[in-house]
């Protein structure tokens, strides 16, 4: 009796055993342990896509054209919204006119060049060499100037009296001239045109105003300041004479007043010594 019922609890066993079997493998809501391992479950698939993607816009105009020598700072950032400075221009810079004898000038593209005179000269042009006369300084300790005014710096100072130099241009008042190795310029109330006067062969002299009125110039030449004016009986003390570009001749003498100058010596009257 005792075996019979363990046979039939056997049974039961074995027969619930195949039933419970049966059932986990087609229930499909079975429970699954959240703990087992990743590598157990088999990889989710992924749906390829039927849509093709879309592909960019170029970022550049295709038609646009590049320098290939140009270079670019690779930091460097350009706000596309920005507009260029009102006073800077494109395209190329001035053009620099320099003609000798005139000042240089600065033109835009397009102008036309035209030639101002210098304010000064530094050296002579080949018509200048041409058409050259002689002349001396007519006064003592004469300065000479890089340029036609006493605000220019000085290139020679304290030039003697009579010294000859090379007369070019008047300019302003002032001859433009070779002294000794230097160009400048002197006032022309200190130089005259023609030969540096000699002092008189027979010493100072003595001589008489025969003219009723006569000018004591500055300097042996009839367009020269004129000091003061002598008249006729005028008496003169002769130191020296010289000829002026025409060939005149010209006594430099000192007045009864003091005063130095030169007289055109057809008008006086030199008194035997």
């Amino acid at each position: 009796m005792f075996l019979a019922a363990i046979g039939v609890l056997l049974i039961a066993i074995i027969i619930l055993t195949i039933v419970g079997v049966s059932r986990c493998k087609k229930d499909p809501n079975r429970e699954v342990d959240p703990e087992a391992s990743a590598s157990e479950e088999p990889a989710e698939s992924v749906e390829p896509s039927l849509e093709p993607v879309e592909s960019a816009e170029p970022t550049t105009d295709p038609d646009a054209t590049t320098d290939p020598d140009a270079t670019t700072d690779p930091d460097a950032t350009t706000d596309p919204d920005a507009t260029p400075n009102a006073g800077e221009t494109e395209g190329p810079g001035p053009i620099v006119i320099t003609t000798p004898g005139t000042a240089t000038t600065s033109l835009a593209p397009g102008a036309t060049a035209t030639a101002t005179p210098n304010p000064y000269y530094t050296t002579p042009t080949s018509s200048m060499k041409r058409n050259a006369q002689k002349g001396y300084v007519s006064a003592d300790s004469v300065r000479m100037r890089k340029g036609p005014g006493t605000k220019f710096d000085i290139v020679k100072e304290k030039i003697a009296k009579n010294t000859a130099v090379t007369l070019y241009v008047e300019q302003e008042g002032w001859w433009f001239l070779k002294c000794g190795d230097k160009y400048g310029y002197i006032k022309s109330d200190y130089v005259a045109k023609g030969t540096a006067p000699t002092s008189a062969a027979t010493g100072e002299q003595t001589g008489k105003v025969i003219a009723s009125k006569i000018a004591l110039r500055k300097s042996a030449d009839g367009k020269s300041e004129c000091i003061k004016e002598y008249e006729s009986g005028e008496t003169v003390t002769i130191i020296s004479s010289a000829k002026d570009s025409s060939g005149k001749t010209w006594y430099y003498v000192k007045t009864s007043d003091g005063k130095k100058g030169y007289m055109y010596a057809e008008y006086i009257k030199v008194n035997k010594k």
